[in-house]
């Protein structure tokens, strides 16, 4: 079952892309270096694209996906946030 339920602010709706695309499986992040590097699956636009999300010494991220190239550290990418949730999430 794919869900789709994005709201109209941008910042809301990029951080409920990368929800719904880890729920849906559309997004697969792979640790790469533990801490430090991730390895992104996208399949969200219909075609498997592979990203690499860092997160640098000083805590700043990045990641290599043209969202990011685009739009820089203003806003973080979905990959980025989909990066943030697993590895800040509290249990």
């Amino acid at each position: 079952m794919i869900v789709k339920a994005i709201p109209n602010d941008p910042k809301t709706a990029r951080a409920a892309r990368a929800m719904l695309g880890m729920v849906n499986q559309q997004l697969k992040v792979s640790p790469f270096i533990a801490g430090k590097i991730w390895m992104v699956e996208s399949s969200m636009s219909g075609k498997l694209h592979e990203y690499m999300v860092c997160r640098g010494d000083q805590g700043e991220w990045s990641c290599t996906c043209p969202d990011f190239q685009k739009r820089g550290h203003q806003t973080p990418c979905k990959h980025i946030l989909a990066v943030r949730l697993l590895v800040e999430q509290r249990v």
